[in-house]
């Protein structure tokens, strides 16, 4: 259905778009801060093209382009999609534009990986002075033992359990372990050994980078996590070195000005606190110059993720410009919004009869039951649930089994049960948990090998080593020889052997090496997989008994239906269309938007006992500490996906002494 926009509100759009228009003109950098449903993108894609409207000839001529920085891979998408292709523009996640422009400067990378090597040093002789065995040991005869090729293959080739048969194999190997004692805590000497390991790696880089024999600085943008020893970094660890390397460099500085004069940052609340730094540090150096412009475009009430900026650092050195308008929503919707900001941003549809919109607020007990709510109100089309509950969500998705295996892990149980929501259901690649996401890249692999719909160039991505010599029949025979696995019928340790077994000129194995990073020494690649996952999920245990009983939780993982991982798959990259009724977490909402929304509030929430609670009982008393503005701007998000109508549902057995200040934001409160 189309709305009106009346004469009035377009003129007033319209100026607000010459605002922006102007300070690109003068080379004035700006902050645009427009609330959720303003078309922030489209105000972004709009700016761009009057940038090309007026400069585009002298972008050209100069070879300078725009640069457009963007949170996702999605919204890099989205904009191109809407731009088309121009070479005068780059669009790109921070990471992938940061990693194209400081990759010539292995010099100045290779100064702050020394710096970071002795760091990481510092740290590990602490843990390894910390290990009960350590003092049982000559450091340097245990060292020359232990990191020794043919013993680290005993080592990482032979399984935890049973203790018995992983104490047998090393003492097999060499008669020190038994004469010095160390195999009476199993967990205790594989941490140990791990450490000395690892030290003695990094000390032989720190040695080669002193002597200037170091290798090349590789940063990896599929796996978050540093391999520091063979130079290779992971995204934070770039955005560092970045950040060190930029603000400290007037000549760095210059480059990026020079080549990029225009620089649009998209959701600016969710970047990096060390990225808004060396963009502050680069229009700094430029601002004598006029000849460099900052645009930022975000909201900071839809930080929601823990991290990012939030509130825009030196915000008072760009020029404000604020647009109210929603083109999202009903008035009611907006009305409703803009009172659960409360922060006076004085935000109104831009529609003038757009007015068909509900809203609704229930209290509902504990033994409230969602799809009866939805079958009453007649919401089975075109209606999307917003949970908080990870356990709901993956039942409504259909991988509750494998999420009831991952929080029998420390890292998703107890005081890390977050990790559920920032590791695990986390649709942001770069913030997801490293073994996570090598898990899901094998998914990736099997999808696209078992598409006949995917194309050479979708798959030839997991056989790069192999891409300079690569015929197409070779590339032809491998994606045949995949497609032999049967996904409904094997479990995920079933298709990795399936994938392993794979013998032809591109073999399983190298590819399992390259998804999981399985180093080349490496024979028993499925073993060394279930160690991954063991360095992942554990920490190092005290007894023999407790990491036997870690093993078969690992066991549990590798066993379960890979269905389950497709499923999982699926809600990552919103690949399951559900044209009826859709589920996702408050978080996972953002960037979406729906006909009617459902949100369902509760208090056990993120290691609380009265997390919606908190901000209902502080709604109004001017209140701004971390902890109300979170639940706050989760809710704005969650709420305003909604285009005509919502329901809120607060799951409270004893809300009495909330009910005045939820009526200050929901006038009507229905009990069910």
């Amino acid at each position: 259905m189309t709305h009106t926009i009346n004469p009035e509100n377009k003129q007033l759009e319209l100026e607000i778009q010459q605002k922006i228009n102007t300070c690109l003109d003068n080379f004035d950098s700006f902050c645009f801060d427009a609330g959720a449903g303003a078309g922030k993108t489209y105000a972004l894609q709009k700016s761009i093209e009057h940038i090309l409207k007026t400069e585009g000839d002298n972008l050209k001529l100069r070879n300078q382009k725009i640069l457009c920085i963007t949170y996702t891979n999605a919204a890099k998408d989205e904009i191109l999609a809407r731009l088309g292709k121009n070479s005068s523009v780059v669009v790109s996640t921070i990471h992938e534009f940061l990693w194209g422009f400081i990759s010539i400067q292995q010099d100045l990378l290779t100064i702050e990986h020394e710096t970071k090597i002795k760091e990481e040093l510092s740290g590990i002789e602490q843990k390894i002075n910390e290990n009960s065995l350590f003092s049982h040991v000559n450091q340097i005869e245990f060292q020359q033992v232990v990191c020794n090729e043919d013993f680290l293959k005993v080592f990482y080739n032979t399984p935890s359990t049973p203790a018995g048969n992983f104490k047998a194999a090393i003492l097999a190997y060499s008669e020190y372990f038994e004469k010095n004692d160390l195999l009476k805590n199993i967990s205790n000497f594989r941490s140990l050994v791990s450490h000395i390991n690892n030290k003695y790696k990094l000390e032989i880089a720190l040695t080669e980078i002193e002597n200037k024999k170091s290798g090349k600085i590789i940063y990896n943008p599929i796996r978050n996590k540093d391999k520091l020893d063979n130079y290779v970094i992971s995204h934070d660890t770039l955005l560092l070195y970045c950040k060190n390397i930029i603000t400290s460099h007037d000549l760095l500085k210059r480059l990026f000005s020079d080549r990029y004069p225009y620089i649009l940052v998209d959701e600016y609340q969710d970047t990096d606190e060390k990225v808004v730094a060396i963009i502050d540090s680069v229009r700094e150096y430029s601002n004598p110059k006029k000849n460099l412009v900052v645009g930022f475009f975000g909201d900071a009430l839809q930080n929601i993720y823990g991290s990012g900026v939030g509130i825009l650092p030196n915000k008072e050195e760009y020029k404000s410009i604020e647009k109210i308008f929603n083109r999202r929503s009903s008035k009611q919707i907006v009305e409703l919004i803009e009172k659960i900001r409360n922060d006076n941003f004085g935000q109104q549809s831009i529609y003038s009869d757009f007015d068909n919109g509900s809203y609704n607020f229930y209290i509902a007990g504990e033994d409230f039951n969602l799809d009866t709510f939805l079958q009453e109100k007649n919401l089975t089309n075109n209606t999307s649930c917003l949970l908080m509950k990870n356990d709901d969500i993956s039942k409504a998705r259909g991988f509750d089994e494998l999420l009831s295996i991952l929080k029998k892990f420390p890292r998703f149980s107890g005081a890390s049960y977050e990790n559920v929501t920032n590791e695990f259901l986390q649709k942001n690649l770069q913030h997801m948990g490293w073994f996570l996401r090598e898990i899901l890249t094998f998914i990736d692999f099997i999808q696209k090998t078992g598409n006949d719909n995917s194309t050479v160039s979708e798959i030839v991505q997991f056989v790069t080593s192999y891409k300079s010599t690569l015929t197409f029949a070779e590339m032809k025979q491998f994606i045949s020889n995949s497609r032999i696995v049967n996904l409904s019928t094997l479990t995920i340790n079933e298709c990795l052997d399936r994938i392993a077994n794979i013998r032809e000129r591109i073999s399983g194995e190298d590819i399992l090496r390259k998804i999981f990073a399985i180093d080349d020494t490496a024979d028993n690649i499925l073993l060394n997989i279930k160690n991954r996952a063991y360095d992942y999920f554990y920490y190092f245990q005290d007894s023999e008994e407790e990491m036997e009983r870690e093993m078969s939780v690992i066991d549990e993982f590798f066993d379960l239906d890979i269905s389950q991982f497709i499923k999982w798959y699926n809600y990552i990259f919103d690949a399951l269309k559900n044209i009826g009724i859709s589920y996702y977490t408050l978080h996972g909402s953002k960037g979406l938007e729906f006909e009617n929304v459902v949100v369902v509030l509760q208090d056990n929430f993120a290691n609380t006992k009265d997390y919606c609670k908190y901000f209902f009982e502080n709604y109004g008393n001017q209140i701004d500490d971390k902890r109300f503005n979170t639940v706050r701007n989760l809710l704005y998000v969650a709420c305003s996906r909604a285009k005509i109508n919502l329901h809120v549902i607060y799951r409270n057995n004893t809300p009495d002494n909330l009910l005045a200040n939820i009526k200050c934001i929901f006038p009507e409160i229905h009990c069910i």
